[in-house]
């Protein structure tokens, strides 16, 4: 009997691009709900109850932002650190 193995990338190349894809969403999101305010040239985010103003979207989008520079600056600094 053959036993194929997946292929797999590495749990860090795995992270560093679903959260950037997931940051993508989440910042095209707040473009979309922003959108009216941002061609009246106002505030993007204004959200009176809001947490430090900003919207419910802002957090999880600048978590997942961090989140993927993070693994892209360390997956860098790996493949410099192997030439």
């Amino acid at each position: 009997m053959q036993v194929r193995a997946l292929a797999t990338s590495p749990p860090l190349v795995t992270v560093t691009l679903h959260s950037g894809l997931g940051a993508l969403v989440l910042w095209s999101a707040v473009l979309a709900q922003a959108w009216p305010r941002l061609t009246a040239l106002g505030p993007i985010c204004g959200e009176p109850q809001a947490l430090l103003g900003h919207c419910p979207l802002c957090w999880p989008a600048a978590a997942l932002t961090a989140v993927a520079i993070a693994g892209a600056v360390v997956l860098a600094s790996r493949r410099a650190g192997r030439d």
